[in-house]
């Protein structure tokens, strides 16, 4: 996540280029108009706006550091596919945080989604069948704890750019940065407490890794913050140029590997990729990229609402433009 300076300075440097082509001829009382203007649509001053920017980061960060904690150490072996319930988290922190409520489009397609993804479930219920706990439910509510504060994660990220104008980019670095220090130090604890983590076959000792660390190793880990990072970053663009909602995209696609896997449940597999296509689609129709015209759901769409309001806008220009003698006589 701290890789995002590198884009986010590029920008920086390329803002300031511009800038400095733009007219300098302007007069002082012009740009100082254009400063009052600006100014009297701030709630805060740029001081307490830097502060609550980072007082919003800090908080993610530790919303972020909870998640990976409880998905690393209890919930490492949980199969389930609790992502789906994101969508009402979601819905519930932007209703409090960004005052968004759904309509009834959004709402049909979400009962679906959930009723879909719990045939996701039954089919993951029958793939590990073999296994001997089947289903633990204290895996189970901390596994959700975490898509719980996925859901806060996204939803402050989101009121952070809103709010406070803050770049995706300085989100993802500085949260990187807090992360990075509590994962050394919880690291660090580990190593000297001598735990395991879960089942991931991680050495006794941390420094014996490096016993054996080589080039393939190195190679492995590049890739790994090449892939984290393009994904992290791609996360708070979607969150900043969309909705929060947004973000699931990534995860029904991350889902689909589930499903293209060779093993020998070749049904289950197909029947988990249809449920998954059903899940996109109804989806698409929750963010209104597909609207449904059917007995009139998609009424309260972004779409349909704008039109709405340019047609009342032109009812009344109308109204105002026409004199009254004309409006005496169609009375």
């Amino acid at each position: 996540m701290i890789f995002a300076f590198i884009p986010y300075f590029i920008l920086k440097f390329r803002s300031k280029k511009s800038s400095n082509n733009i007219d300098l001829n302007k007069s002082l009382e012009q740009q100082k108009s254009k400063l009052n203007i600006e100014l009297i649509y701030e709630e805060d001053s740029p001081e307490n706006m830097t502060s609550k920017k980072y007082l919003y980061i800090l908080i993610g960060s530790l919303f972020d550091y909870f998640q990976i904690l409880l998905l690393n150490i209890f919930c490492y072996n949980c199969v389930y596919n609790l992502w789906i319930f994101d969508i009402i988290f979601i819905s519930i922190f932007s209703f409090l945080m960004l005052k968004k409520k759904l309509y009834k489009h959004q709402y049909i397609s979400m009962i679906i989604i959930i009723v879909l993804s719990l045939g996701l479930n039954i089919i993951e219920y029958f793939k590990f069948g073999q296994d001997e706990n089947k289903i633990n439910l204290f895996e189970i509510f901390l596994k959700l704890l975490s898509e719980i504060s996925m859901s806060i994660i996204v939803v402050i990220s989101k009121y952070n750019m809103e709010k406070t104008y803050c770049s995706p980019y300085e989100i993802c670095i500085w949260e990187g940065f807090f992360g990075l220090i509590l994962h050394i130090i919880t690291l660090v604890i580990i190593n000297n407490i001598g735990a395991t983590i879960a089942d991931i076959k991680y050495p006794e000792n941390f420094y014996e890794y490096f016993d054996n660390y080589d080039i393939y190793d190195f190679i492995l880990c590049i890739v790994v913050i090449i892939v984290a990072f393009v994904y992290n970053v791609s996360i708070f663009l979607i969150c900043d140029y969309f909705t929060p909602f947004h973000i699931l995209i990534t995860s029904i696609i991350k889902e689909c590997h589930t499903y293209i896997q060779k093993d020998n449940n070749l049904t289950l597999n197909i029947l988990g990729i249809v449920i998954l296509i059903l899940i996109a689609f109804m989806f698409l129709i929750f963010i209104e990229i597909i609207e449904l015209n059917v007995f009139n759901i998609s009424y309260n769409t972004k779409k349909n609402i704008d039109i709405r309001a340019k047609s009342e806008i032109l009812i009344d220009m109308d109204y105002i433009t026409t004199p009254k003698e004309d409006i005496n006589d169609d009375e």
